[in-house]
């Protein structure tokens, strides 16, 4: 017998000394009386109070009995049998691995697995002759109680009784390598034995690809489930976006994905709450499936818009993951800035041709605020400021300096458009590339000498990719008039590989890449149109324009810094702000509501190279954080539940002990086994109350004077 509150039970002993101090208080007195004979008294008062003390002492028994039944029924009575590890004798080194990831706050509609997983844990925790133990607590960054094994197992338990669940995953080889050092030999002369106790749920998105060999090699293993025996039904949104739909982002599209882990299909309604507007998706959701919700939207100013989506009248195991936050980012229309020597000539340009593709409405007067075109002996680091987009087209030699700068704008995560116009944007673009530490799929070339690109087409439509892909069945229709001319070839010896390589997005049929997009690691992006607009006919088909919407839509979310964080994990986001970190504040809106406030427990901003930095290492709540600045969100962000929570199946013993733990000595107990506590134990102890009560009503009346 165990329980889950030890210190509930021990008040309950001392509160049943309660009745024997009462019952020897308010034992009756004496009391002197002047008789004629003692004889009749005495024997009256002999057989009186033979009966008096057997009721007193069956009274007393019992509200002493009801008093530790009460205290045992609070304290959380649990029927155990003791495993083999417990029984073992001698020298021992144990490490307890708790998993407090989200998942173990699922519940089978009586207990979550964390009240279970603390109870056992509690239970290994004892105090034995030769015994030292230590408690890892396992989420997204497992950490030991103490460095080294110890003896205070007082300690320990108290940690085990404060452990709460937290919205992450837990990574278990992190928990695993820990565990291993924790029980790692001291010497030669160190023959203590060493034992593993891992008490989880063993959900199998965490637990699928364990590696349990980084453990010693003499290491005994006792895995402890604290899973139902069917994983219980859970609904769950695993993932929500905003994207805005268009260079111009005059519309949002709103992405959710449901997430049924039941059995069964379910309609379910998803309420949206982004900024002031309400949104409804409705759908039906296959078993065991992911369903995504779709849903475009019209948008509202600009600026940052946060909210949250929420699954309406869903009762399930898991309620923290019905709802998640989101965010997005709509910068209203796209400010560019084009380096190019055209501009002053007469007749059609390539440059010309790219402004007004880019800004469609570039001969009025609100686009000429959006444009700006500069030529590459007027570079400065001024130049770019304010620009969604930079392109380049027709630029001539760039010198090192200044393809520094465009470099310095795709590290700083900005997209540059590099459209080939000339031989020498071969060089160009090699150094640029290098500059900016991005890969390029191919190293493009001048044409050969003798040689002329000209009334080229595409070809590979068959699977088109962005930006492509979005012409849908009218993409045909819209390449077959469509032809090429200039731009580069590629080395002699480059294979394209445009099949397979995502960053190459179409080509022609000469076999060089006619669009090639490729990112950077510091989420910039270099996108090369390998063309001459001017001597090419895109332009007088009508394709270049939505092509180019196309295009610089992806280009401007590839620059994008937002999205979603997890819980648990690591945030480090850059903002571009002149403002300095301490000017700054961080305000939240968390646990699933709208209004925000400010917060001081959300990492910290610090400044670093002429922009801010927001650091959290490991973030605690799901919500959405906002960086101000006098109430201006400079940037925003939704951290939200790791979606691999939601799904709650579990291993099974057999692929644990068989397949994962392979070599070693594992013992398995399943929620339903032997070492499984009784949770309606209680139930029986409060039953046992009411007996007593009714006992001592009975008592009285069998011997009532």
């Amino acid at each position: 017998m165990t329980f889950s509150a030890p210190w509930i039970f021990g008040l309950g002993i001392a509160a049943a000394t309660a009745p024997v101090l009462i019952h020897w208080l308010t034992r009756p007195r004496p009391v002197k009386m002047p008789l004629s004979t003692l004889r009749f008294v005495r024997e009256a008062i002999q057989q009186r109070s033979a009966v008096d003390r057997l009721r007193d002492w069956i009274i007393l028994a019992l509200r002493c009995l009801a008093i530790l039944l009460l205290a045992a029924a609070f304290a959380g009575p649990q029927w155990t049998s003791p495993t083999n590890l417990t029984q073992d004798e001698g020298d021992a080194i144990r490490i307890v691995v708790l998993d407090v990831s989200q998942s173990m706050a699922a519940s089978d509609g009586t207990t979550p697995g964390i009240q279970r997983a603390r109870s056992f844990a509690s239970r290994y925790l004892q105090y034995r002759p030769g015994l030292k133990t230590n408690l890892i607590v396992a989420g997204a960054r497992p950490a030991a109680v103490f460095d080294n094994v110890s003896t205070n197992f007082e300690s320990l338990r108290e940690e085990v009784a404060r452990a709460e669940v937290l919205p992450e995953r837990m990574d278990v080889d992190a928990a695993l390598e820990l565990a291993a050092r924790q029980l790692a030999s001291t010497g030669e002369n160190d023959t203590r034995r060493r034992e593993l106790i891992v008490i989880s749920d063993f959900q199998r998105s965490g637990w699928g690809a364990a590696k349990f060999d980084v453990l010693p090699a003499n290491t005994e293993i006792q895995l402890e489930s604290t899973a139902p025996e069917t994983a219980p039904d859970n609904m769950a949104i695993v993932s929500a976006t905003c994207q805005p739909v268009g260079a111009q982002q005059d519309r949002m599209q709103l992405e959710v994905r449901v997430g049924n882990f039941s059995g069964n299909s379910r309609n379910v309604t998803v309420e949206a709450n982004i900024g002031e507007s309400v949104h409804r998706l409705e759908a039906s959701c296959a078993p065991r499936q992911v369903t995504l919700l779709t849903q475009e939207i019209p948008t509202s100013g600009q600026g940052w818009q946060s909210g949250q989506v929420r699954l309406l009248e869903t009762s399930d195991a898991v309620a923290a993951d019905n709802w998640r936050p989101i965010v997005a980012q709509l910068r209203g229309r796209p400010q560019y800035v084009m380096v190019s020597s055209q501009g002053n000539r007469p007749g059609i340009e390539s440059s010309r041709i790219l402004a007004c593709a880019l800004v469609p409405e570039l001969t009025t007067d609100s686009a000429s605020d959006r444009f700006r075109m500069v030529r590459p002996e007027l570079l400065d680091n001024q130049s770019f400021a304010g620009a969604d987009l930079i392109a380049v087209n027709a630029a001539g030699r760039l010198s090192p300096e200044h393809l520094g700068m465009l470099a310095q704008q795709i590290r700083r995560g900005k997209s540059v458009l590099y459209v080939t116009s000339e031989s020498i944007d071969a060089a160009n673009l090699d150094q640029l590339a290098e500059m900016a530490a991005v890969e390029l799929p191919i190293r493009f070339a001048p044409p050969r000498v003798g040689t002329s690109r000209s009334d080229l087409h595409l070809v590979s439509l068959e699977n088109p990719k962005p930006p492509l892909a979005s012409f849908g069945d009218s993409l045909t229709a819209l390449a077959e008039p469509l032809r090429f001319s200039g731009g580069l070839s590629i080395e002699a010896g480059t294979a394209t590989a445009a099949t397979s390589d995502d960053r190459i997005r179409a080509t022609l049929n000469d076999g060089t890449p006619a669009i090639v997009v490729a990112r950077s690691s510091s989420g910039g992006t270099l996108a090369v149109l390998n063309a001459d607009l001017a001597a090419s006919n895109m332009w007088k088909t009508g394709a270049l324009v939505p092509l180019m919407d196309e295009l610089v839509q992806e280009l401007l979310e590839s620059d994008d810094n937002s999205g979603t964080f997890l819980c648990g994990e690591p945030i480090v986001a850059r903002i571009e702000t002149s403002a300095a970190a301490d000017s700054l504040a961080i305000a939240t809106s968390d646990s699933g509501e709208n209004s925000a406030h400010w917060t001081d427990t959300a990492g910290k901003l610090v400044d670093e190279g002429g922009a801010v930095v927001w650091q959290w290492s490991s973030p605690d709540r799901p919500g959405v954080y906002r960086i101000e600045e006098d109430r201006n969100t400079l940037f925003a962000a939704a951290v939200a539940l790791p979606p691999e929570e939601s799904d709650l199946e579990t291993l099974s013993a057999e692929v644990v002990k068989d397949r994962l733990a392979a070599g070693y000595t594992v013992r398995f107990q399943a929620t339903g086994g032997i070492a499984n506590p009784d949770q309606n134990l209680w139930q029986w102890f409060v039953v046992g109350v009411v007996l007593c009560m009714f006992g001592e009503l009975a008592a009285l009346m069998a011997y009532r004077t």
